[in-house]
C-alpha cells in the first residue's frame, strides 16, 4: 500500500430510532411498544407508555408532539 493511499474500516451502525417522546435509542426498534397512529407507526420508550398511550392516543399524543422529532432518513 502507497503512503498515499488510506483504509478506512466502516463501523456497523447501530439502529435507532426516536420514541414519541422525543427520546433517541441507540437500539432495535422491533424490541419496543409501537403503534400504528394517523396513519403512521410510532415507537413508544415502555410498555408504561404504551397503556398511556392506549387509554387516550389524541391527549397523549398532543402531550409529546412537541418534543417528537424523527430522524430524516438518508
Amino acid at each position: 500500500m502507497s503512503d498515499t493511499e488510506t483504509t478506512e474500516v466502516e463501523k456497523p451502525q447501530r439502529p435507532s430510532f426516536v420514541a414519541l417522546c422525543g427520546r433517541v435509542f441507540r437500539s432495535d426498534p422491533e424490541f419496543f411498544p409501537q403503534v400504528e397512529y394517523r396513519g403512521q407507526t410510532f415507537y413508544l420508550c415502555t410498555d408504561a407508555c404504551l397503556g398511556a398511550f392506549l387509554s387516550d392516543p389524541d391527549r397523549f399524543f398532543a402531550a409529546h408532539q412537541k418534543t417528537y422529532h424523527p430522524k430524516n432518513s438518508a
